[in-house]
């Protein structure tokens, strides 16, 4: 993109926002900032070779590039820590267990995606979390002309779940329709939103209409993704545990909130 004064002023005051919520990071302010949630999530090392601080490069990936360069691995464990405190001051909505996460036509993304694979399924079939958990980031409205409309011009409309039973974050992208918000709490099967074709790379003519799917797993400090290979072994199992009434549950349960917070 053409380097802009504009963009680059919100760029900054996102990525002070981020940091000082950094300096005192608590269960109340955890969720605050979508772009320092997505800096937690993606895996380490994920922007290692982004220009993060070129003027042209894309301005949401140089906040989260700018803000990845801030956490240290410390920071990290906290983050999980508090996403289990969210979690354990509510009741938890739901039992431990996995279900694939939409009634998928065909899955493919070997040759396009190392961590992530994509679930082609007919638009506004629904999308479900596939585990219980704490939504931490809910991103809808994503316009092509908006460079801030979400935090993933490529991602577009996207939900990302912490699973607190495995540590896990699960982050489902191209959404039509977004039901849940940041800070809900979801029931494994419950709706997140609908198949759709927003972002960049899904709105492109022929791309497909699909799920982008991917996990990444935190453990002792850092965040590591979950291989195409690894998703594709996991949705075989869930499709086999799951009974018909898992793939359609939850399309009237709403999702839960931590008592006592709003985080939008």
């Amino acid at each position: 993109m053409v380097p802009n004064a504009e963009v680059d002023a919100r760029v900054a005051d996102e990525v002070a926002k981020a940091r000082r919520i950094l300096e005192d990071l608590t269960a109340s302010n955890v969720l605050a900032s979508p772009y320092l949630v997505s800096a937690f999530y993606y895996h380490d090392g994920f922007l290692n070779d982004f220009p993060a601080e070129r003027s042209s490069a894309a301005p949401e990936r140089r906040i989260i590039g700018q803000v990845s360069n801030l956490l240290t691995s410390e920071a990290k464990a906290r983050f999980v820590r508090l996403l289990h405190e969210v979690w354990s001051r509510s009741d938890a909505p739901g039992p431990q267990r996995y279900t694939e996460p939409v009634a998928y036509l065909a899955a493919s993304g070997r040759r396009s995606h190392r961590y992530a694979i994509d679930l082609f399924a007919r638009e506004g079939t629904p999308v479900f979390a596939v585990s219980r958990g704490v939504v931490v980031l809910a991103d809808r409205d994503w316009s092509p002309e908006n460079l801030f409309s979400t935090t993933s011009r490529k991602g577009g409309n996207a939900v990302i779940v912490f699973d607190p039973d495995r540590d896990r974050f699960y982050r489902y992208c191209h959404l039509s329709y977004v039901k849940v918000s940041s800070g809900d709490l979801v029931a494994a099967g419950e709706r997140l939103g609908d198949v759709g074709h927003s972002g960049l790379n899904a709105s492109q003519a022929g791309h497909g209409r699909h799920l982008h799917f991917e996990t990444n797993e935190y453990s002792e400090g850092q965040v590591r993704a979950l291989t195409y290979q690894r998703l594709r072994t996991m949705l075989r199992g869930w499709r086999s545990s799951s009974s018909p009434g898992d793939r359609t549950g939850g399309l009237q349960a709403a999702p839960r909130r931590a008592p006592g917070r709003s985080i939008r």
